[in-house]
């Protein structure tokens, strides 16, 4: 992954790029959890996401609980002692809630656990995740950013405080983005707040 100053909108302290949208989102993810911990998961995540918790971290010991996209403060009575995460995409994949972001962040903070948020339906020209308490963003860049259907790229996003932890484990993994999906996104930059909708 190459390591940017946040190029991609979003406000945060610094930028990783994935090889693929996904890459960006399970590496966020699992940055952060280890064997007996748990996972809260919007219900309207990204399928292959939801797969990647269901059967992968499954199989590693780490339990994933699906909440109601429109729960807000409600999700307090569904963290537990070793809830470490707390995954958001707002809108959701397919069904476009919106979630209420800066009440789960003050929940989640308030036990000890992190906040990620897939932001690639917003978009950062949209959302701004760290304005409202997100720890980590990730973006399939693949969409808006590029924008021209020729490059797969993720990008995960995070605050300072939550920089080592992620930098340290999406290295170990190798998820390298392409030099030449790079400069395609930076293409992509330029005009993607002509190509947006007002």
């Amino acid at each position: 992954m190459q390591d940017f100053q946040d190029p991609f909108l979003e406000g945060g302290y610094r930028t990783l790029l994935a090889s693929s949208g996904l890459a960006a989102c399970i590496a966020a993810l699992s940055a952060f959890v280890k064997a007996d911990d748990h996972i809260l998961m919007s219900d309207s995540v990204y399928g292959p996401t939801r797969h990647y918790a269901k059967v992968i971290l499954a199989r590693y010991g780490i339990a994933t609980t699906f909440y109601d996209p429109q729960i807000g403060a409600g999700i307090e009575r569904l963290i537990q002692p070793n809830t470490r995460a707390i995954y958001v995409e707002s809108p959701g994949s397919q069904t476009f809630e919106v979630q209420d972001i800066p009440a789960i962040a003050e929940c989640a903070h308030r036990h000890g656990a992190r906040v990620v948020m897939d932001n690639t339906w917003a978009s950062p020209l949209y959302f701004k995740p760290f304005e409202h308490g997100v720890d980590v963003s990730v973006q399939a860049c693949t969409k808006y950013v590029t924008g021209h259907s020729d490059a797969l790229l993720g990008s995960v996003t995070t605050t300072k405080d939550a920089w080592q932890e992620i930098r340290s484990h999406v290295y170990a993994h190798g998820l390298n983005a392409g030099p030449d999906d790079v400069y395609l996104a930076q293409r992509g930059l330029r005009t993607l707040a002509v190509r947006s909708p007002t």
